[in-house]
């Protein structure tokens, strides 16, 4: 281990030291302890039932950009898990991401899976006609055919964290409903500032370019893309070009809330 690596790996021994000190292990939700969030808080999350266009919000049945908005992303649609607003739903997620509990990504991965689950089975009611089943996306009608992938972090921030929250949630994701994954085939190239601080149009530019494919070809497959939360689509939309670019037929966000 280089010099660098050390302090990198002693530094982020003494911030989980702190962390631990800092947010014992206790419901978020009622503060019962020996659990992030206990079996009758996980059940109070909201899962979403409502669809809707990514960027204007207008009501539809898939979740898709609108014909006023599509033209504008590469992205063919984002799937929302639960709500945000909702404090119990914000904490698990803020606490995952910055405040690197990595234990969370099962309790994130499981509100994916009920969400997905229920998603799947209000499309498979409509599987009545050819003329529905074109209404349905390609990676709900054809599965075996659909790989799953995270939006990447760079190695710098990676190794600060130490893990990459969007492909613990995907890896779950995938077990569950046995998706193909393909993990470390899109990578980010660049080091970026974090899109939180930034608004729409710095976000735009700041995630420019900054994304490369290193797979084989799509050769024409669906993907789902999954990551943490989708503010404007930016990161989504970037990481859908490129795959585009190297063949997939669609792409589809799966994310835990919209922020």
């Amino acid at each position: 281990m280089n010099t660098k690596e050390e302090i990198i790996n002693y530094a982020r021994i003494a911030r989980n030291f702190l962390l631990d000190l800092l947010f014992p292990l206790e419901c978020l939700g009622c503060g019962k302890s020996n659990e992030w969030l206990c079996q009758d808080c996980f059940r109070s999350l909201p899962i979403n039932n409502r669809q809707f266009c990514p960027a204007c919000f207008k009501k539809n049945k898939n979740s898709n950009y609108c014909e006023k908005c599509a033209p504008n992303y590469f992205l063919d649609g984002v799937w929302v898990a639960s709500d945000y607003n909702n404090k119990i739903v914000s904490d698990l997620i803020k606490k995952y991401k910055y405040h690197f509990i990595k234990d969370l990504n099962t309790v994130l991965g499981r509100l994916l899976i009920i969400y997905f689950t229920q998603l799947s089975n209000s499309y498979n009611l409509n599987l009545n006609s050819l003329k529905e089943q074109l209404k349905i996306p390609l990676p709900i009608l054809w599965p075996d055919n659909t790989i799953v992938m995270s939006v990447p972090l760079h190695k710098r921030r990676y190794r600060w964290r130490g893990f990459n929250q969007a492909e613990l949630i995907a890896a779950d994701f995938c077990d569950y409903f046995k998706f193909n994954l393909k993990s470390n085939s899109l990578i980010r190239t660049k080091y970026t500032s974090s899109q939180a601080k930034l608004n729409q149009k710095k976000r735009l530019k700041n995630i420019l370019g900054v994304f490369l494919y290193k797979g084989d070809n799509l050769l024409k497959r669906p993907i789902i893309l999954i990551d943490d939360v989708v503010t404007t689509g930016s990161t989504l939309n970037e990481c859908a070009k490129v795959l585009k670019q190297n063949g997939a037929s669609e792409v589809w966000g799966l994310v835990l809330a919209q922020g």
